[in-house]
């Protein structure tokens, strides 16, 4: 027969390592969300170009020219999405912080 022991120390445990990972990841996800929204440095407009880029590409390889001419996505929804990725990373960092004072 065959047993499998557990740790019951679970209420005893200390989050740290949790706290830090959710704190950095909070902290990057305002970094790059607040660089989109804002569009430090044309963040948005290199993102652009290299997805322009990328769909160039792709159309040569596959034969398909017609895959660079689409303007699904413009600079509106870059910001838009970077500021939900700040907001987000707001709310982590916050939660982290919480947690870690309780």
């Amino acid at each position: 027969m065959l047993m499998i022991a557990t740790a019951s120390a679970a209420a005893s445990s200390n989050p740290t390592g949790v706290l830090i990972f959710l704190a950095a990841l909070g902290a990057a996800a305002i970094y790059i969300g607040a660089r989109w929204a804002f569009n430090v440095r044309g963040a948005v407009d290199t993102t652009l170009a290299r997805r322009r880029a990328s769909l160039e590409l792709r159309g040569r390889r596959t034969g398909d020219l017609s895959l660079a001419d689409t303007k699904s996505l413009g600079p509106g929804f870059f910001k838009f999405m970077g500021s939900v990725i700040a907001v987000a990373g707001l709310a982590l960092l916050a939660l982290s912080m919480i947690l870690a004072t309780s």
